[in-house]
């Protein structure tokens, strides 16, 4: 089923690659039509009527040589930035600028458009939706409707799959450009250093930092890996203290003990201070860079930068202070906080989410699904509660049973359900093996329905992704070619 649902939108959603052919076979119809209206010339222009002698009127078209005839009071109460609203507004003269060719014995206005194209669009003046045929390229029909300016929400619901979902735009007080820096202190400097930082693909000095910070980042996670195996390790000795011994005889003795503790070997050490004071010129570089700090600050990714190497000046804090392992285990609290901040290191593997594009898909993906990932939560926690109070009074009695209450039931039915069955607790009586049973259909079911969807979302925002980048792309290519023909006229 997941694999023929992404067949389908493989098939579907492939966005268009433009080529010099398509660029050059393309017809400007609607930039001459928009220009007649920017020059708002008064001869252009006539009084359309729906009707005349009480007869009702009609717009001849033939299109790709197929006729079509469509009511001018259909299209004047239509959306009035279609094309063919404007087309009808313009007299005879100056629609035959706008039309590729006019058939004076059918009075007709020729378009070198695909007729099966275009009876969506007359479909549209005819009930007010757009249905697209299915033996039609999804691509070529989109781009069908932006010819003749018809709005993709007048798509019906039936076949809006076909339409690439918006990015959502960033607020007005978000968004970052060179005009940004200008009021603000050392604005060039800044705007440069942004530029530098945020994007990449300005330079190829931007890029070489972005592939060092990669490379610090997967440095760093590999030290810290590496530095808990054993082989990896070295023997270091606590500062001796002295504790009270009572002998056998009953005497009361203070002997001087001296405790070993395996430590990373100092390479990784030394290692790991490298990547944080790279990763702090990084972060305050950025920070130094940002036009608007507590935005910067508050960023997800940002936030995961701070928290990747505020960790390490809070051990070193502790440090300064006289706080040692020794005095950390004393104070169990204090040990159990300084672990948590070690463990919090891990958190700069999030940091490549910053350079990898495959993980912001991913985000994106869990950001789209959330309505499907919050009712798969809810009815495996119902199931859980649920089939754990039916265990646990089926196998309460039982001896030397693992399900000692509800609870500890939990981790049972949650590894059963998710379909993993470790097997270190299992139920006994028969009454609990059906039970098992239903667990693992139920959980089986509550997987698998939502992961379709889940799939289906994230072939659209790949989709979507690889559209917007080809977008780009054109954009681009046309800049360049633009530039291109200046440079040849001068």
């Amino acid at each position: 089923m997941i694999s023929g649902a992404a067949q389908q939108h493989k098939k579907r959603l492939v966005p268009l690659r433009r080529t010099d052919a398509m660029t050059v076979a393309e017809r400007r119809n609607y930039q001459i039509l928009d220009d007649i209206f920017r020059s708002g010339a008064s001869d252009c222009f006539q009084q359309v009527s729906s009707a005349d002698n009480g007869s009702p009127q009609f717009l001849k078209l033939n299109i790709g040589g197929t006729s079509f005839m469509i009511l001018i009071d259909a299209i004047l109460r239509a959306d009035t930035t279609t094309f063919l609203s404007r087309f009808v507004q313009l007299t005879h003269t100056a629609r035959l600028k706008v039309a590729d060719a006019y058939i004076s014995a059918d009075d007709a206005y020729y378009f070198q458009r695909s007729p099966t194209s275009f009876e969506a669009v007359f479909q549209y003046y005819a009930t007010g939706v757009v249905h697209r045929p299915s033996e039609i390229c999804p691509a070529s029909f989109l781009s069908e409707l932006d010819f003749w300016r018809i709005s993709h929400q007048h798509v019906g619901s039936c076949c809006a799959d076909i339409i690439p979902q918006k990015r959502e735009e960033e607020k007005e007080e978000e968004k970052v450009d060179d005009t940004t820096f200008d009021k603000l202190m050392c604005g060039k400097l800044r705007r440069r250093m942004w530029t530098f930082l945020e994007r990449p693909g300005s330079s190829m000095q931007a890029k070489a930092f972005e592939l060092s910070s990669t490379l610090f980042v997967a440095i760093s996670v590999m030290g810290l890996s590496f530095g808990t195996i054993p082989d990896f390790q070295v023997t270091h000795l606590m500062p001796p203290h002295n504790e009270t011994v009572v002998l056998p005889n009953g005497t009361v003795t203070v002997v001087q003990k001296v405790e070993q503790m395996r430590v990373e070997h100092p390479a990784f050490v030394f290692t790991e201070r490298i990547c944080i004071a790279f990763f702090t010129v990084e972060y305050c570089l950025r920070f130094f860079a940002a036009p608007r700090k507590l935005r910067f600050a508050l960023k997800p990714l940002n936030l995961v930068d701070l928290l990747a190497i505020v960790p390490f000046y809070l051990e070193l804090l502790l440090t300064l202070c006289g706080v040692d392992d020794r005095k950390l285990r004393d104070l169990r609290w204090a040990f159990l906080v300084v672990r948590i901040l070690r463990v919090l290191r891990v958190i700069r593997i999030i940091k490549l989410g910053r350079f990898s594009s495959g993980l912001q898909t991913f985000g994106m993906t869990l950001q789209r699904s959330q309505k499907q990932l919050q009712m798969m939560t809810i009815v495996l926690l119902t199931g859980v509660v649920f089939f754990s109070t039916m265990i646990y009074f089926l196998e309460k009695d039982e001896e030397g049973t693992p399900f000692t209450s509800i609870p500890a039931a939990y981790w049972w039915c949650i590894v059963t359900m998710t379909t993993v069955g470790y097997g270190d607790a299992v139920p006994a009586t028969t009454m609990g093996k059906i039970i098992a049973s239903a667990a693992i259909m139920c959980g089986v079911l509550v997987l698998a329905l939502p992961i379709t969807i889940i799939v289906d979302n994230f072939i659209k925002v790949a989709q979507d992704e690889q559209q917007a980048e080809q977008q780009k792309n054109d954009q681009q290519s046309e800049q360049l070619a633009l530039e291109a023909m200046l440079n040849a006229h001068d």
